[in-house]
């Protein structure tokens, strides 16, 4: 199985396609940009006399809260922005735990336009999922359960660890925007149960399905073939060979044999 992931190596978050190649103007008053931008989402809002620079701005503050996700130990959930949009994020959750455990669900995060300012970003499920906080016919999210008023403190990393405990962990007091899941959630659960097992087994048979955008960064999946796969496949569960005896493990900034940090061997 193939997929594009949100916990991709940090050298990949900052290779972004179309608008994020833009750079900020060089004046931060000596700081990074991109350190620069992450001091930003959590400051007032200030006028722009610069629309560019404006926008410039917002898409460095998206590209950090992205660089804060990578960095999250998040379980189970992968999030990317759109190529095309840096406003709209593909997600997918795979559950492992509780009743929806072995889903493999399907979401879209669209940010606000004036983003980091604005209402909480809207979470739109594209597989179907029976739950409480879900709409039956939008697919759409109730995040006010978990964000009751969306601070320029909170995080879209705590957005998607949302997502995942709303499927690990069914709470009876959930405001509901599902009447029929809420009311067989408390008075009939096994019925419950049941609903959440078939849109359980409708999720794994869409996994494969083709991408229903065109977009380089919507996560996508591969059954898996024997010929490309199981050598990686042998090469993760095989065992290691035993490190040789005294082997030296990790890095050194310290040439052997001498005291002084960062030292290199004597020229000859």
């Amino acid at each position: 199985m193939s997929a594009t992931k949100g916990n991709v190596n940090k050298d990949d978050n900052l290779r972004r396609q179309g608008s994020f190649r833009k750079l900020l103007p060089l004046n931060t008053n000596g700081d990074s940009q991109l350190s620069m931008s992450v001091k930003m989402i959590d400051r007032p809002a200030v006028s722009q006399t610069n629309k560019e620079y404006t926008i410039y701005l917002q898409e460095y503050n998206i590209l950090s809260e992205y660089n804060m996700l990578c960095s999250q130990d998040l379980k189970g959930i992968y999030v990317v922005p759109s190529a095309q949009n840096s406003l709209l994020w593909f997600g997918v959750q795979f559950v492992r735990q509780g009743t929806y455990q072995g889903g493999i669900f399907r979401f879209t995060i669209t940010l606000p336009q004036n983003f980091p300012d604005g209402e909480c970003p809207k979470v739109i499920f594209q597989t179907p999922v029976f739950h409480p906080l879900i709409n039956p016919e939008s697919g759409e999210l109730c995040t006010s359960w978990g964000f009751p008023e969306w601070r320029k403190s909170n995080r879209i990393w705590q957005l998607a660890q949302f997502i995942t405990r709303i499927l690990t962990k069914v709470d009876t007091k959930m405001t509901p925007v599902n009447p029929e899941a809420s009311s067989l959630l408390e008075n009939n659960f096994e019925a419950f149960r049941d609903r959440v097992k078939k849109c359980v087994r409708e999720s794994l048979n869409k996994v494969y399905n083709p991408p229903t955008v065109d977009d380089p960064h919507y996560i996508t999946f591969s059954p898996y073939i024997d010929e490309l796969h199981e050598s990686i496949k042998r090469e993760i569960y095989d065992p290691k060979e035993e490190e040789e005896e005294n082997k030296a493990l990790g890095l050194s900034w310290v040439q052997p044999g001498s005291l002084q940090p960062f030292s290199k061997p004597e020229a000859r």
